[in-house]
């Protein structure tokens, strides 16, 4: 079992109000946990250069986690990404050598899904040599899919 869990979390899937019990095996034997809430702009905020209500909405989802985290009685740590999700990994390995990276993301193709979730689980598996746990929910939060790379 893993001990150092990294999350990224996508928007939007921060409002249940606990851990998804898909994932909380994953996170109940980590020593550490650390959480990523990447700052996914929209399409028109990338092209404005507006990423000031897309930093909010991160650190909103990253706040809501860590209450779910600690409610449930487990302690984490973690910081608002880049809004690229890769450099936002990269950014949080840099400082948290996690053995598990644990991606909660929108259903492909779904009405919620940010453009930059396309492809996300390909490309963290081709760039980083970290376990990959991938969790798909749908628009009520629930777990619908679930890939081990």
């Amino acid at each position: 079992m893993a001990r150092r869990v990294l999350i990224l979390t996508s928007e939007d899937l921060a409002d249940a109000n606990e851990v998804p019990p898909a994932i909380r095996p994953f996170i109940d034997e980590a020593e550490e946990i650390y959480v990523v809430a990447p700052a996914l702009t929209s399409w028109m905020q990338w092209l404005c250069d507006d990423r000031d209500s897309a930093l909010i909405s991160a650190d909103k989802r990253l706040r809501s986690v860590f209450d779910h985290l600690h409610s449930d009685g487990l302690e984490a740590h973690g910081a608002v990404g880049d809004e690229n999700q890769l450099t936002a990994i990269a950014d949080a390995l840099s400082r948290f050598d996690a053995d598990l990276i644990v991606l909660r993301l929108h259903v492909p193709g779904a009405e919620h899904e940010n453009w930059r979730e396309h492809r996300i689980a390909e490309k963290v598996r081709a760039r980083f040599d970290v376990r990959t746990m991938v969790f798909y929910f749908d628009s009520e939060g629930r777990v619908v899919e679930r890939q081990e790379a």
